[in-house]
């Protein structure tokens, strides 16, 4: 809709610290927009690429107005920033993916009730307020089970995964803290991350725009991304359903811009929800290579009101991230590999992540770009990983 577009010259707030926000901005500056930017570091990468920058706590009402008000639109690029903070800048400036979804996420009863109401398969769970709930509960769950705070947090959180009912009094302090969910594993599972962009109704259309990207195949070791590989290698049958999930789900939810969903398919079929991630994921860097667009191009389409093109994969890509003690060999891979695409954390990528940064790899298919990868030896699967801060649940969890 006219109404709602973005026009070069205008002002794109972007609102939060991940690794995100630098290469949103780079995206949104190539379309030829201003970019505003709210930290709460004023020495951050996106700090030093912004037109305007607003430094400030969450708590900052004041600095928030004035953020919000400088923008014509405003975007969050982390699952991180409050719901409460979104809802107060969008008293003062235009915030297409909203605060419901954000809202929703960040509070594992509603998110869980979201997919219910819309007969989403998801792993078993049980909501547990005292010890005693944990023995009956796990019982019919099952272990290993995992104890999360019904509150998602904002950086990191406590969470406690129970292989036996040895380990249930563990579990003690944690629920002196409030109501928990008791969640089920699901083992030999194969990961799968979707991106999907929504974006409003065109004119003379009355229905939103609804994206697909190409599926992908993650895999996430010690709550961080080690692996993404696209496209997915998945059944036809599998593809369509998760296909249709997807739409359904992007069909009821109040939210304009990207987001991630990431399922779990076991061994006999069977196919779980795992989460909803109502942002850019990492996994869809896999795209900066590889594909039509990526996903910071789709995103900016979606908040400033854009036509969405689907988004096209014309080559087979994986991309495996790197730590510091693999730059050596890294370097060695610099010089040897010319069609590989090597990227290295700045400032930014390191607040999310321990990794120094990623390859993408195309190669005539997903397999031959991982025997690449496994013919430098570089990528041993026995080496130990460190946990990454801010997304500890995710390998924690499932």
């Amino acid at each position: 809709m006219a109404e709602q577009a973005l026009y070069p010259g205008h002002t794109l707030g972007i609102i939060g610290n991940s690794s995100n926000g630098p290469l949103l901005v780079n995206a949104a500056r190539r379309v030829g927009l201003n970019v505003a930017t709210f930290t709460s570091e004023s020495n951050s990468e996106i700090a030093s690429l912004a037109d305007a920058v607003f430094i400030g706590a969450f708590s900052d009402r004041q600095r928030l107005q004035a953020f919000a008000e400088n923008c014509d639109v405003v975007t969050y690029e982390s699952e991180h920033v409050p719901a409460s903070v979104i809802e107060f800048i969008s008293q003062f400036t235009r915030v297409p993916q909203g605060a419901e979804t954000l809202t929703m996420m960040q509070d594992r009863s509603l998110e869980r009730a979201f997919f219910e109401s819309l007969n989403i398969n998801i792993p078993p769970y049980a909501t547990v307020v005292e010890l005693d709930d944990i023995y009956v509960s796990a019982a019919a769950i099952g272990y290993p089970a995992v104890l999360k705070p019904l509150q998602k947090g904002i950086e990191t959180e406590q969470q406690l995964t129970l292989r036996s009912q040895a380990d249930a009094p563990l579990a003690a302090d944690m629920l002196q803290q409030g109501p928990h969910i008791l969640e089920a594993t699901i083992p030999k599972a194969q990961e799968i991350s979707v991106l999907v962009a929504k974006g409003y109704p065109q004119v003379n259309q009355l229905d939103d725009q609804i994206q697909v990207f190409p599926i992908i195949e993650t895999n996430y070791q010690q709550g961080r991304l080690l692996r993404a590989l696209a496209p997915a290698r998945l059944s036809a049958d599998v593809t369509a359903e998760i296909k249709r999930m997807t739409v359904n789900i992007a069909t009821h939810l109040h939210y304009y811009g990207v987001f991630q969903l990431s399922f779990l398919l076991t061994e006999t079929g069977n196919l779980f929800l795992r989460d909803l991630v109502p942002a850019m994921d990492r996994s869809g860097l896999v795209f900066d290579k590889g594909a039509t667009q990526t996903m910071f191009e789709v995103h900016l389409h979606a908040v400033a009101g854009l036509p969405l093109a689907a988004p096209t994969q014309y080559a087979a890509t994986v991309l495996a991230s790197f730590d510091d003690d693999q730059l050596e060999a890294i370097r060695t891979q610099w010089l040897l590999k010319a069609t590989w695409e090597f990227v290295f954390y700045h400032k930014s990528g390191r607040q999310i992540s321990p990794a120094a940064g990623h390859v993408l790899i195309q190669a005539p298919t997903v397999q031959d770009a991982l025997n690449q990868l496994s013919a430098t030896t570089i990528w041993d699967p026995a080496r130990p990983v460190p946990p990454t801060p801010s997304r500890i649940e995710r390998n924690q969890a499932l």
